[in-house]
């Protein structure tokens, strides 16, 4: 390909904006839109602003320019105003005149959630320092071909900025057209011909013959991409064409061309670009500036562009002036520390240690980093004590503290020791295994600035302090250990004073800080896992696989690699010919997910066989391989960690390894739980809430049926097949019961009709009857549901019982997907994080008890609904009793709250 001649002028480049302001909006309409915390949609914002990005990284342009469309009517809209074109009308059967009713007449007004996003747009280059274009009365294609004319008659090189082919009809030895989403770069006429069939000169007249729907241009009917091609490589031109249209063999072509000459003539003037539009090209106002980066930092820090954010700080940028230095003596602490004012916390940053990370941890990690003080895999396996501690109280001021004299650790020591000093931690919990290997009891620990963000907004990815001090501070860390101390303390000071405004302190203060000390504890415990058993189900899931593997190539015929999502798709949809394949991506490959194989199961045996293969290979990878390499070589226990911030309800979630997630409803999900087991002497506990987000929607709606039956201890199941079904509760069957199940819990997490009859196997129309008859007979829960979308749409967020806050910004999208999935998202976040709250509620009042009564049993682990402890068999019923009426009576509700619990050798087996 050959590029224009530089000819030492520099380069021109002219951003066709409106172009790609729509493919951008519509290409994120198809995946997940974005917008911001407080509703502001940012999708087309945020493409637009990386193709400048990656425009000018890839280019650096010498000049550029963004043109815009400008309001009102156009010369083309005038010129077609009064043209008639023919049209064939069936009764009369024949081509009758009829007014052509205008360009661009179909197309519909910008949508709302695009047009609120163009000034942000505007405001990204005007940043960007990008002079914006546009003439009255032409379009942008016109004010870009004839600044493109002008600057290449100048002997500038030009490059057309646009994903629409229309623009080839410019490309000539001087002018390029660029599509840089797609690194397509056109200039030359051989590449125009390769992708069009034609020319650049010929666009204009295979465009006129195909016609454009949205911009209502009729073209030729009938004619379409293929024949505009051939005809034009045969007749040269248009008016040609149209002049030999009897010579044209094909009929329906024939006859198109000769009933809709008019229609081919206006449709050629519609789409040939304007080359003479009345405006000066002016290079010098072109050329190409730094951005303003104050302008940038301001504006992706409000659109929540986080990376942009970044590459326009400096490290350690906007800090300001400091004071960084260390100390040495015990004395110079000493001093230090008298001169901080009474009732002023104390930033503390302990030097991390950094344990080995396992090839496992890597690959599975799904949590955000709690912090700057990373935890590796095994927190009790640390290998030494941190050299370091950074200590600060005053902003752009902070001391770094060598431990390794004895002196300055016994004061370290007194002073993380001492309650009446206060303290801000970014992510306690990392801070506790830190100082262990110390002997240090850290008191006074009042603010987590890690914890204070994730309360403030819960969605986020990640509450590292780097993150934080980004996004509320727009400063890109340099990652000293001083600076990490003073910016905690800068930290804690504004989201202290935020968690306070928006009456957060209480949740605070009772749950979110007293539960650290507590999962600190529960990570160092660990628990123990039967190796032997899991090196005996890794044999027999490899001959299972194996054999799953050869009835998959039996059924298909021949041998090929399953795991390979391409061979496969090749296999099911290619040679077996299976219904039309999905296809995604860039390369529009086949898709073999999950839900394809799914739906295509029923039909087949060999999608169904994969999906069992890939369940076997799955469990056999992630746990039954894994979590032998995660045990502690000496104790023969995992020590998984739990994340405070690991999910936007509250829930905990929890990694390396990842307990959330072995499946439990499966005889193979099971029997990995098997290998989790007791220490010799004790034996495994494990209580869990039973229905607790059933009981509490009965709590929020205050439903009659649902409240009285709790109270009963009625099976709610069973009365709402009696309910929904009209079905006498003697009569009622285990289907019955199952279908009923799936519409109770469906209701919890806003199934939809479509959705519940996939479940259950039924048509769409008879599970829409369920649904309407739940809502019937359960009239409190459909006034909760109305109650709980009002609310949300009027104040942004959702809250729990305990007033933790989600916000749900999509909640007024005007994408249907994106505010259906809104909208089941307020409804269930207050009753699954409500009972995420209750939970860790449960886990303070029993750890307290635990140590009160001074009770060898310890809490390991949380999964969702559930605890498991492990406990001394001379300690058994004491702890019963104690867990299950601690998590019973740990907040008064409408109905009670029930947890049973069950007690083994292992997780598995439960009496």
């Amino acid at each position: 390909m050959k590029l224009p001649p530089d000819g030492g002028k520099g380069r021109i480049f002219l951003i066709d904006s409106m172009s790609f302001i729509f493919r951008a909006y519509h290409a994120m309409a198809r995946q997940r839109p974005m917008s911001t915390k407080t509703g502001i949609p940012t999708s087309a914002t945020y493409v637009f602003v990386n193709m400048l990005n990656k425009l000018r990284k890839d280019f650096a342009p010498e000049y550029i320019c963004a043109v815009f469309d400008l309001s009102g009517p156009t010369f083309r809209a005038q010129q077609a105003k009064e043209m008639k074109l023919k049209k064939f009308d069936k009764e009369a059967g024949a081509y009758v005149e009829v007014a052509y009713d205008g360009y661009k007449a179909n197309r519909s007004a910008m949508p709302e959630d695009l047009a609120q996003q163009v000034p942000y747009i505007r405001q990204a280059l005007d940043i960007y320092r990008i002079p914006i274009v546009g003439v009255q009365g032409y379009e942008a294609d016109d004010v870009i071909g004839t600044l493109a004319r002008e600057a290449a008659e100048q002997g500038y090189p030009v490059y057309v900025v646009s994903s629409d082919k229309d623009m080839l009809q410019l490309v000539d030895e001087q002018i390029c057209v660029l599509n840089p989403p797609k690194d397509n770069l056109i200039c030359d006429s051989a590449k125009v011909e390769e992708i069009l069939g034609v020319p650049p000169e010929r666009v204009i007249d295979v465009m006129a013959l195909r016609g454009d729907s949205i911009d209502n241009i009729p073209g030729a009917p009938g004619i379409g991409d293929k024949g505009s091609v051939e005809l034009i490589q045969r007749f040269g031109t248009v008016q040609n064409l149209l002049d030999h249209a009897d010579e044209v063999e094909k009929k329906t072509y024939r006859e198109s061309l000769q009933n809709n000459r008019e229609a081919v003539l206006l449709s050629r003037e519609l789409v040939t670009i304007d080359r003479n539009v009345p405006i000066a090209f002016e290079p010098e106002k072109m050329k190409a500036q730094t951005p303003d980066v104050v302008g940038a930092r301001a504006l992706f820090t409000e659109l929540e562009f986080n990376t942009l954010v970044q590459e326009f700080l400096a490290e350690g940028e906007a800090v300001g002036e400091t004071d960084y230095s260390e100390i040495n003596s015990a004395s110079e602490l000493e001093k230090f520390l008298k001169a901080r004012p009474a009732n002023t916390p104390l930033a503390v940053v302990i030097d991390k240690v950094e344990p080995e990370v396992t090839e496992a941890e890597e690959e599975e990690s799904e949590s955000p980093a709690q912090g700057s003080l990373a935890l590796g895999a095994k927190p009790v396996d640390a290998p030494r004590g941190p050299d370091k501690i950074s200590l600060s109280y005053k902003n752009g001021s902070a001391v770094v503290v060598s431990l390794k004299d004895l002196k300055i650790r016994e004061v370290v020591k007194r002073t993380l020791e001492s309650a009446s000093i206060p303290k801000v931690v970014h992510d306690i919990k990392a801070a506790l295994h830190a100082i262990k290997s110390m002997n240090i009891v850290l008191a006074g620990a009042e603010h987590d600035s890690f914890l204070y963000a994730y309360l403030l907004d819960p969605t986020y990815t990640s509450y590292a302090l780097k993150d934080i001090a980004l996004r509320r501070l727009s400063l890109k860390l340099s990652g000293t250990l001083a600076e990490a101390a003073d910016i905690t303390a800068r930290l804690n000071a504004e989201l202290s004073a935020e968690v306070d405004a928006r009456n957060l302190r209480k949740l605070y203060k009772e749950i979110d800080l007293p539960l650290m000390p507590v999962l600190a504890r529960m990570e160092s415990a660990g628990i123990k896992i039967d190796c032997d058993v899991l090196a005996e189900m890794s044999r027999r899931l490899e001959r299972e696989c194996s054999n799953k593997a050869r009835e998959i190539y039996d059924k298909a015929g021949f041998e090929f690699n399953i795991n390979s999502p391409k061979q496969l798709g090749d296999v099911l949809f290619n040679k077996m010919n299976l219904p039309k394949p999905v296809k995604y991506g860039k390369g529009k490959t086949i898709s073999t997910a999950v839900d394809v194989l799914e739906g295509l199961a029923a039909e087949h045996e060999v999608p169904r066989l994969v999906l069992e293969y890939r369940h076997l290979s799955k469990l056999k990878s992630t746990y039954v391989d894994a979590l032998p390499s995660l045990c502690h070589p000496d104790t023969g226990r995992v020590h998984t960690r739990f994340n405070q911030a690991g999910s936007a309800t509250g829930r905990l979630s929890s990694t390396n390894p990842n307990l959330q997630n072995i499946p439990i409803r499966t005889e193979l999900g099971r029997e990995i739980r098997a290998a989790f087991i007791a220490e010799k002497s004790n034996v495994l506990l494990a209580a869990d809430y039973s229905q607790i987000e059933l009981r509490l929607l009965a709590h929020f709606s205050e439903d009659p049926l649902l409240v009285d039956a709790y109270r009963r201890g009625d099976d709610i199941h069973t009365l709402t097949a009696a309910q929904v079904f009209g079905v006498p509760p003697m009569m009622i069957d285990a289907e019955h019961r199952r279908r009923a199940k799936a519409v109770n819990f469906g209701i919890v997490y806003g199934l939809s009709p479509f959705g519940l009859s996939q479940q259950l196997g039924i048509d769409t129309k008879e599970a829409k009857r369920f649904i309407d008859a739940y809502f019937e007979k359960y009239t409190g829960v459909r006034t909760f549901i109305d109650r709980t979308l009002e609310q949300v749409r009027r104040d942004g967020y959702v809250t729990t019982l305990f007033g933790r806050i989600r916000p749900i910004p999509d909640i007024l999208s005007k994408n249907p997907n994106m505010r259906g999935f809104a909208e089941r998202t307020a409804v269930n976040t207050p009753l699954q994080g409500t009972a995420a709250d209750l939970i860790k509620l449960a886990m303070i009042r029993i750890d307290e008890e635990l140590t009160s009564r001074k009770l060898r049993a310890q809490m390991l682990l949380q999964v969702h609904d559930e605890l498991v402890f492990e406990v001394p068999k001379d300690e058994v019923e004491e702890v019963r009793t104690l867990v299950q009426d601690r998590m019973e009576k740990v907040h008064d509700l409408l109905v009670p709250l029930v947890a049973e619990a069950g007690v083994g050798l292992n997780w598995r087996d439960m009496d």
